[in-house]
């Protein structure tokens, strides 16, 4: 199995992370949310091969950058087909809200619940967890990587659910098969330093 290593570069004003999940045996990569400062993101990838960007939503602060970086690497874009009208409209990105009008042109492509993206040497899972946004997802990473959890599960809290397809009861939902998860495993947020997700079987003796 390819050992993989999480890179964290938090970006923009409301610090969203944006993470290099690299192959460090081939150094092939997949960006996940680069929400803003595309030419530093690029400057942070360095010489490392990126084969796809990955959305963990499609919130207007974790896409800001899309355009520079899939156009500069020529590389696909992925999020959930609950988020796929987000990138071009601002309104369901919640960028209207704050009195912007943020929309992206880069074409998304579709990931639904279950689907396995691997195209940088090593199998990435999507699990579907709507409550944040509709196509909000979290990305299981192979053996001890941990998870990517985006504004699903932050260290000390969960993201919002006022915005217009958000849902506390769905985010539940979300929360228990994040903890259904074993055994226990780093999670990375969107926001802020990285917690846990999941549980050990040990626990439940």
């Amino acid at each position: 199995m390819a050992q993989v290593k999480v890179h964290c570069l938090p970006v923009g004003e409301m610090g969203v992370n944006c993470y290099l999940v690299e192959n460090l045996d081939t150094h092939q990569c997949l960006l996940v949310d680069p929400g803003d400062e595309g030419a530093r993101i690029l400057h942070w990838i360095g010489q490392r091969q990126v084969c796809a960007v990955l959305l963990t939503h499609g919130h207007f602060d974790h896409i800001g950058a899309v355009d520079a970086v899939c156009t500069a690497l020529n590389v696909p874009l992925y999020v959930h087909s609950g988020d796929l009208n987000k990138l071009s409209d601002a309104y369901a990105n919640v960028s209207g809200i704050f009195g912007m009008d943020m929309t992206i042109q880069t074409v998304g492509n579709p990931l639904e619940d279950g689907d396995v993206i691997d195209c940088a040497g090593f199998p990435v899972q999507v699990l579907h967890t709507p409550g944040h946004s509709d196509g909000s997802v979290c990305y299981l990473l192979p053996g001890d990587a941990g998870v990517l959890t985006g504004d699903t599960l932050f260290a000390d809290g969960y993201g919002r659910t006022d915005f217009p397809d958000g849902s506390f009861l769905k985010l539940k939902e979300s929360f228990r098969k994040l903890f259904q998860l074993s055994p226990q495993r780093t999670a990375w947020p969107g926001h802020g330093e990285p917690g846990l997700a999941g549980r050990n079987r040990a626990e439940d003796a």
